[in-house]
């Protein structure tokens, strides 16, 4: 979790570059690319050989036949892998955007306003000072506040962890 206000700082710092990957990986996850032909010859021709020998029950005779088997077989686990890779990355990227959000969301409203405008959006401060109506100052009390609170949020649930850890 977090437990510094640079802890939180950074975090909060990762939210645009989180959203941008969550994009990127949406993409491929609907566009996969697929293992071309070459790919899976040249991971074929690694593999074990066929045998010359009588065919076992249930196996094809046909080497040919074997062959083009084999290959479709190996390239849609490759396909495959490729997507769930892809799944299992979106998956730890969508909970770390979750949880920022959530802790966020918890925040009194105008920290929690100049917090995703600032961070989330990466507004800057003149940007913010004319959108809220608010002085700089004003601006930077609700930020720090808001951080404060982050942080006491973040220590709260560490001591939580550890004391479920002992239990």
């Amino acid at each position: 979790m977090f437990k510094t206000r640079e802890d939180v700082i950074a975090l909060l710092k990762t939210y645009p570059q989180l959203k941008k990957k969550i994009n990127l990986l949406e993409y491929e996850r609907q566009h996969p690319a697929q293992v071309s032909s070459q790919e899976v010859i040249s991971g074929l021709a690694l593999a074990h050989p066929i045998s010359e020998g009588p065919g076992a029950a249930g196996h094809i005779s046909n080497k040919t036949m074997q062959i083009a088997l084999n290959f479709q077989e190996e390239t849609d686990r490759l396909n495959y892998a490729t997507v769930m890779e892809i799944d299992q990355e979106l998956a730890i990227l969508r909970s770390r955007i979750e949880k920022l959000e959530f802790y966020v969301a918890q925040l009194d409203k105008r920290q929690a306003e100049v917090i995703r405008k600032y961070y989330f959006e990466e507004k800057t401060w003149p940007e913010l000072q004319k959108e809220m109506h608010a002085s700089s100052r004003t601006l930077v009390k609700r930020r720090d506040d808001g951080l404060t609170a982050l942080m006491a949020m973040g220590q709260y649930m560490e001591g939580v962890m550890k004391e479920q850890v002992r239990i």
